[in-house]
């Protein structure tokens, strides 16, 4: 369901903003569309410098995107920046708020607040008086409204990797060999102990199954489950015909996993990939379940960090994709940017850091639907 607060409440809203996002933003500007006194999804962008001779046209895109939110009527700004906030005078983004408030009453959107939380306290653009008296302890002790816990992690430690046991690395680097060692040098299998070459088995008898692999990795996964099927998904992610046929399947179903496979499996030899199966990779189609993506998020950022070096570009590039299609922006280019750092031609993170780059978004995250399965535009 939407969020609903008091919009006449300027802490309120201040302690609303981490809460969608999910992070606390460091030199941003979030952006909270509105339709009455729900509050719609929250857009961040890192923040232009003052000097910016673009300023009206980052205001423009801004609340373009706002626009783009059905049943958008207002919208909140905020700036979250290291400078001061003053007790009295100039507020500091003065001017890039100045701008956003100016296209946004072009528009016809009413301006809910105008807020800026600094280094040393909270203010607002509207009431300049209201300044640096107002500390931040004061946001996070508000909100008794949204239950939500305040994260306190900022939007780029929040993309950071989970942090896993050097065993689990050693495991799945030896899974991932032993695997290699069967597919590539069969005869030399003899080498192998007995548990480790029926590991590898059991790894390429899920592997004769893509989309029945891609489909449990989305269930809790046990200790014991969870190591074998995240090899297999580590395996199969560094393939883009197996990775483009699990981000398929993840936004759709098994269905559509299949399908994705079948069509993979024939395009090379010459027939033309279905357009409606391609779609979603665009960002384009029906409205996924997000949460659905989330869980595979999850999971690829769990073989990300338990991968070695060398074999994560492919699951990075899917984390990127994935935080891209949930409208975490932010996120997809810093595991994009990853993936390229080690593979400088890798061309999935390079097609989602493009995206990024551009402010390109999924459509169906402008679809009507209920907060609890919305993205955050960030």
């Amino acid at each position: 369901m939407s969020t609903v607060i008091r919009a006449s409440s300027p802490l309120s809203l201040l302690a609303l903003v981490p809460r969608l996002l999910g992070c606390t933003p460091r030199r941003s500007l979030v952006l909270v569309p509105f339709a009455e006194s729900r509050s719609l999804a929250a857009l961040r962008v890192d923040l232009p410098a003052d000097d910016n001779p673009d300023l009206p046209r980052i205001a423009s895109t801004l609340i373009g995107m706002a626009c783009k939110v059905p049943l958008t009527d207002a919208v909140t700004v905020v700036i979250y920046t290291d400078d001061d906030v003053a007790d009295r005078g100039m507020l500091p983004h003065s001017a890039l708020v100045d701008a956003v408030l100016e296209r946004a009453h072009i528009c016809g959107l009413r301006v809910v607040e105008a807020l800026v939380a600094g280094a040393n306290g909270w203010g607002s653009y509207r009431d300049p008086s209201v300044g640096g008296a107002h500390t931040l302890d004061e946001i996070t002790a508000a909100g008794p409204d949204v239950p939500e816990s305040f994260p306190e992690h900022d939007q780029v430690a929040a993309a950071a990797l989970p942090v896993v046991d050097l065993a689990e690395t050693e495991r799945m680097a030896r899974a991932l060999e032993d695997v290699d060692l069967l597919l590539d040098v069969p005869r030399r299998r003899k080498n192998l102990s007995v548990s480790r070459r029926r590991s590898a088995e059991a790894i390429l008898d899920e592997l004769s199954d893509p989309p029945a692999l891609f489909e449990s990795v989305l269930e809790p996964l046990t200790d014991t489950t969870g190591r074998h099927r995240l090899a297999s998904l580590a395996f199969a992610l560094e393939r883009p015909l197996l990775r483009d046929v699990a981000l398929m399947q993840w936004v759709g179903d098994i269905a559509a996993g299949d399908a994705a496979f079948h069509a993979q499996t024939r395009f090379p030899d010459g027939e033309g990939y279905p357009q409606d199966i391609a779609r979603p990779m665009w960002g384009e189609g029906a409205i996924p379940d997000l949460d659905r993506l989330l869980v595979a998020l999850d999971r690829c950022r769990r073989v990300a960090a338990t991968a070695p070096r060398s074999r994560r570009p492919g699951a990075l590039a899917a984390c990127a994709w994935l935080a891209w299609a949930t409208g975490r922006s932010t996120h997809a280019a810093f595991y994009a940017e990853s993936a390229l750092e080690i593979d400088p031609a890798h061309g999935l993170s390079g097609i989602v850091l493009t995206l990024t780059d551009n402010g390109r978004l999924p459509e169906w995250l402008f679809e009507r639907t209920p907060r609890r399965a919305r993205g955050r535009l960030t």
